[in-house]
């Protein structure tokens, strides 16, 4: 699934910080004008920080494919326990999964450009000189993991671990997560040798990366646990998340974010350093952020919603929502919603002034729901057609196999409109360079000039694996014309198992790269940090896994 890049930009970054951002202040005050030209962003965000607030962000993209995003900013801290000493020297805690390609796409944001989307000035980039290729890792990595990274910095080593230790079991009782320990780390001035002669910002940062082992649906609604079920979160159809081919959730606690800040002070010498949004901001608002802040936040790229025969589209119906949608009951209620560039908007509903906004020239509608209150829809009603319905599978036959043996892979383009669409390229030929010891024969691309209405498109192609293991097959990719425009359409990223050993299918997916489990991860990251260590070290040249 391709998303245009600056989508990519928004839903990403709603995603890492979704309501530290001015675009979020048009919806928020109940008497506040967009175009006012005095209003007080910091006495907006200390409210924010203050009274907590829920945000629904959905972005449709020119295909009619939505991308959504649910979250909390001030999630309850008397659950998370802030309070409780274990928190003490822990400068943050961050618990992610993820599922199909939603890391891809984060990871695709990264490498593009600057990291906060702006002209490339001033951000980070992982697209470093040198060929590094974030695709390379997801082959790795697969596309599903659960984990808890936790940070503790100026804390013994044997005090650090024993906080560490209390925080997981403290999520395992009061919220039913379930974790298994991957990697320790230290960092301080002994894991240098004597000759560099190096001085760091700091006496010791600990950094522990554990697994949550459940399967991502439960881990995904355990995470919605964590949060206030009194606003949106009611009537919220949670497997809309849960079960949608491409989906993430991430919690956020931060114990102390004048500690946080503070301790970037110190690493830049009291300059922005790589990352200037955050200090700059935290430098310049008229009151201290000190104190707990806790963000979590869930998110899920939908199949395509909208289509030629569209004039409108009901916000709720993103969510699973049947009922009435109402805000929460203390705090600010937000629901922002993103149209492409070509499509005029007409109305929107709720229409109220200062209490709703539809900007033109971005197509962003902003609905300050705690203004509003309880609401049955919010509707976007515009004009400007949406590509036909269509649709890419893959499908193997068998689904699973044993060294030796073969898989047919058939891979279906279906337009499932009433209107034809022309210049078809079909490619689904990413597995051979993958992996050298498979053979792959017969047909991984093909062109179709025109495709009707109701009819289907197939290639077809035969792979014989050597070994066991498990295999990912990349999204196949089509590319297809629709009244003068390009568009672009991908199937999921896959997993394939070949095996003779139903006992070994564990280790053979943290060998061979299965996408599909959390362990990987660890192997991998235990690699890169010897590559790490290699490079402070002085060596020179790259590393293979």
């Amino acid at each position: 699934m391709k998303m245009n890049y600056t989508m990519k930009h928004a839903f990403v970054i709603v995603m890492m910080g979704f309501l530290i951002g001015a675009p979020l202040s048009a919806a928020a005050s109940p008497n506040y004008v967009m175009a006012q030209d005095d209003f007080d962003f910091g006495s907006l965000l200390e409210s924010l920080l203050t009274d907590g607030a829920e945000l629904m962000f959905a972005n449709v993209d020119d295909q009619g494919i939505p991308g959504v995003i649910y979250g909390q900013l001030g999630i309850p801290s008397d659950a998370l326990a802030f309070d409780n000493e274990m928190y003490t020297g822990c400068i943050a805690m961050a618990l992610l999964s993820t599922h199909g390609e939603f890391l891809e796409l984060i990871f695709d944001l990264l490498a593009g450009g600057d990291f906060f989307g702006g002209d490339g000035g001033g951000g980070f980039t992982l697209a470093q000189d040198g060929g590094f290729d974030v695709n390379q890792i997801l082959d790795m990595l697969g596309t599903e993991f659960n984990l808890l990274v936790t940070i503790f910095v100026n804390v013994a080593e044997a005090t650090s671990l024993a906080r560490m230790t209390s925080i997981q079991n403290h999520l395992t009782s009061q919220f039913g997560f379930a974790f298994l320990d991957l990697i320790s780390l230290r960092i301080d001035e002994s894991l240098f040798p004597p000759d560099m002669d190096i001085t760091l910002p700091f006496e010791s940062i600990d950094v522990y990366v554990r697994q949550e082992t459940h399967e991502f649906d439960l881990a995904l609604n355990t995470m919605f646990d964590v949060m206030n079920q009194d606003g949106f979160l009611a009537t919220v159809d949670r497997t809309y998340f849960t079960d949608a081919n491409a989906a993430a959730g991430g919690l956020l606690a931060i114990p102390d974010m004048g500690a946080i800040v503070d301790l970037i002070s110190t690493f830049t010498g009291g300059t922005a350093g790589i990352i200037p949004p955050f200090y700059t901001l935290a430098q310049t608002l008229p009151f201290d952020i000190d104190g707990p802040i806790a963000i979590a936040a869930a998110g899920y790229l939908g199949e395509q919603v909208l289509s030629t025969d569209s004039t409108s589209l009901n916000v709720e119906t993103l969510l699973g929502v049947t009922g009435t949608l109402t805000p929460l009951p203390s705090g600010n209620s937000l629901l922002i919603a993103k149209l492409p560039g070509n499509v005029n908007v007409t109305s929107i509903s709720p229409d109220v002034p200062n209490q709703s906004f539809y900007d033109n020239e971005s197509n962003v509608v902003f609905w300050n729901a705690t203004a509003l209150g309880p609401q049955s829809d919010y509707i976007i009603s515009f004009e400007g057609d949406f590509p036909p319905l269509v649709s890419v599978e893959r499908t193997f036959s068998p689904e699973s196999t044993t060294p030796g043996g073969s898989t047919t892979v058939t891979v279906t383009v279906t337009n499932e409109g009433d209107e034809p669409i022309t210049d078809l390229v079909i490619v689904d030929d990413d597995l051979a360079a993958i992996y050298s010891t498979v053979t792959v024969t017969g047909t991984t691309s093909d062109t179709v000039a025109t495709l009707a209405g109701g009819a289907t498109a197939t290639i077809t192609y035969e792979v014989t694996f050597t070994n066991e293991g498990g295999y990912t097959f990349t999204p196949a990719e089509l590319t297809y014309g629709y009244e003068g425009n390009t568009f672009f359409k991908d199937s999921i990223r896959q997993g394939f198992i070949v095996t003779a050993d139903v006992g070994g299918l564990l280790y053979d997916a943290i060998m061979d790269g299965m996408p599909y489990t959390g362990v990987a991860l660890g192997v991998v990251g235990l690699v890169g940090i010897y590559a790490i260590m290699g490079l402070v070290r002085g060596r020179e040249g790259a590393y293979q896994v």
